[in-house]
């Protein structure tokens, strides 16, 4: 099967999946999603400390799993503790923890590279372990199902449609972001295009949230949610090319690594959060 043919079949198989835990297993402050993100996460970072060992030539004071300690510590407060500020408590635990090992650990090569060990292991507990949480924060408000959806909904088309416009009118228009120069402005524009359109179309029609959500909000999330999504996609693709590979990983048939599919949602997220919680004030 043809690389296209294996993104087009990842999509159909994972988005739905996607949809179907958060429509169908909401139970327990939507548990079962939680459980997916903090697997997400752990995976994420896995593939990010390798292209941090390939880059700089050192390994991280943490290990893949203690990131996704920060998307628990976020469902725990939410569900359970909403008075208590756990996620702070874990990130600033966290930060110590690796920071104290570096005592111990740079020992070996006389400190030489304690800063970069010190900055990239920082950089996993922020990408992908806090930007992570978001996801979980969107859950904390009213008809968290569809606004979850609509955040799913959004960043997959975006990604569908700028692979599609970019392949059918990009071919003259690349090199936009030299990090990326496959990235054509067709390819963006076309996807900020649909993105818009179906986040306009979605919040008109579906019921729990047309009534909160106007329509000038609903483009306004449209444009935020895209532009995100490819921010965190060119930013990947330098982490990328600084550890001098294609992709990430090589878990996702037709995508490469996981983390080259949670990039766009990494950075995208906390903006659709920050967005609805301005307008659902």
């Amino acid at each position: 099967m043809s690389s296209f043919g294996k993104r087009v079949l990842t999509t159909v198989i994972t988005v739905p999946s996607i949809f179907c835990i958060i429509f169908f297993l909401p139970k327990n402050f939507y548990l079962a999603f939680t459980i997916l993100v903090m697997a997400a996460t752990t995976i994420g970072a896995m593939e990010l400390k390798q292209l941090y060992k390939k880059a700089e030539g050192t390994d991280l004071n943490i290990e893949p799993w203690m990131v996704a300690l920060l998307p628990l510590a976020k469902w725990l407060e939410t569900a359970y503790f909403p008075e208590f500020p756990l996620l702070n408590l874990i990130l600033v635990l966290l930060a110590i923890m690796i920071y104290s090992r570096e005592l111990f650990v740079g020992v070996k090569d006389g400190f030489s590279k304690t800063f970069s060990r010190l900055g990239g292991s920082s950089l996993l507990i922020i990408y992908p372990g806090l930007l992570m949480t978001f996801l979980i924060r969107i859950t904390e408000f009213p008809h968290a199902s569809a606004l979850l959806i609509l955040f799913f909904l959004l960043v997959f088309s975006n990604d569908s449609f700028a692979f599609l416009f970019g392949m059918g009118f990009g071919r003259n228009n690349k090199g936009l972001f030299a990090v990326s120069p496959n990235k054509s402005i067709a390819g963006f524009l076309g996807g900020l295009f649909m993105t818009i359109l179906l986040s306009a179309l979605y919040c008109s029609f579906v019921p729990e949230i047309q009534s909160e959500i106007s329509l000038l909000q609903a483009i306004l999330l449209g444009i935020v949610t895209s532009t995100g999504a490819n921010i965190g996609d060119l930013i990947e693709s330098a982490f990328k090319r600084s550890a001098k590979v294609k992709d990430s990983g090589t878990i996702v048939p037709g995508r490469g690594g996981l983390l080259d599919s949670l990039d766009s949602i990494m950075a995208s997220a906390p903006l659709f959060y920050l967005m609805l919680a301005f307008f659902l004030i």
